[in-house]
């Protein structure tokens, strides 16, 4: 073999040697591997002298190729394995902060109506009333003609009423939005046996749309059937109601009033819990200085009405009342107009947290 073959043989080991141990992860181990023992790599190009060789050239020069490729691969594995093994290391002494929060994405807010609707529920239960449901679209059966209210009664006018109607042709034969939750006082009155204590709390439909009503707003009602219940309880019940609910002994008042489905009938009051919140000299904002605020409607339930729901009124005797659940977030919380509890403006509903 010629010294310039073993020279050219010696300066590839030796530039490999320089450059192995700056290759600071696996893929600069790689490009070293490539560019030194590739198919197109500098030891490999030497491959080319062995034809200006004679034979004992030939096989001399092919031994020393041979050591000299078998100490590039090792130095480069020997390199790689140091690699790794710092890399081992790293991972090993990595130190997690245990003791840091992680960031929490944002949380959403209970919407106001539901937050008050779940308050009345609460309420309620301790009194030992059970929380009922109905359908949304209900026959005039049990929206109107089992409460006594007859087919020329204002109520069942198309300005009060939303009629549900088929896809073609007329209404649908006696299907109503409820305009209340009375509905659902029937069916208990139809599939329960008294005593009945139960509430009704949703949602209903009217043709009504400005400041202080919506076409689709939120009613609770109550029922209770027994023998010898009277208007003693109902007040009763209600002050009960009131003071759990707006955590004061507010008085309540009853003031006659008509309603179809209850006989005799009364408006209910609370004394208006945000008067001593006025700064003096201003007028209440909630009450306008009547110093009553109205809640809803209330009654001993009509002998008829006990009737249609399969109950001896000779028997049993039942009160009722009803009143609207926005209306209820609104005097909580002061909001000035109804829209703004549908509307889903994040501003809003954000001032209302879990």
């Amino acid at each position: 073999m010629s010294d310039d073959a073993e020279k050219q043989l010696e300066g590839i080991e030796a530039e490999l040697a320089s450059k192995v141990d700056e290759a600071a992860d696996a893929d600069a181990l790689y490009a070293l591997q490539v560019e030194f023992l590739g198919k197109k790599g500098k030891l490999t190009r030497t491959r080319a002298l062995m034809g200006k060789l004679d034979v004992e050239g030939k096989k001399a020069f092919g031994k020393a190729f041979n050591a000299k490729k078998s100490a590039m691969e090792q130095r480069l594995a020997a390199r790689k394995e140091a690699i790794e093994a710092a890399a081992r290391e790293a991972e090993l002494s990595r130190v997690e902060d245990l003791t840091a929060l992680p960031q929490r994405g944002h949380v959403g807010s209970m919407h106001i109506i539901t937050r008050t609707r779940r308050a009345l529920e609460h309420v309620f239960r301790g009194l030992g009333f059970d929380v009922l449901d109905g359908p949304h679209v209900e026959s005039e059966k049990y929206n109107f003609d089992d409460l006594n209210i007859p087919a020329d009664h204002p109520a069942r006018d198309m300005q009060d009423t939303f009629f549900v109607r088929k896809a073609q042709g007329p209404a649908a034969d006696g299907l109503v939005l409820r305009t209340h939750t009375s509905p659902v006082q029937v069916r208990a009155m139809l599939t329960r046996e008294p005593p009945i204590r139960i509430i009704a709390p949703g949602t209903v439909f009217r043709r009504d749309d400005d400041a202080t009503h919506s076409p689709m707003f939120h009613q609770i009602e109550g029922l209770c059937i027994d023998e010898g219940v009277s208007m003693a309880d109902l007040k009763a019940t209600m002050e009960r109601f009131v003071r759990a609910f707006f955590g004061q002994d507010l008085s309540v008042r009853l003031r006659p009033s008509y309603f179809p489905f209850v006989e005799p009938g009364a408006e209910f009051d609370i004394v208006c819990p945000f008067c001593e919140r006025t700064p003096e000299g201003e007028v209440c904002s909630v009450c306008k200085d009547s110093g009553w605020i109205e809640l809803g409607g209330s009654g001993m339930v009509h002998p008829e009405v006990l009737r249609a729901g399969g109950i001896d009124p000779e028997r049993y005797t039942g009160w009722a009342f009803g009143f609207g659940i926005d209306r209820m977030a609104m005097l909580l919380h002061a909001v000035p107009h109804l829209r703004l509890m549908f509307e889903g403006d994040v501003r809003f509903l954000e001032q209302f947290p879990c």
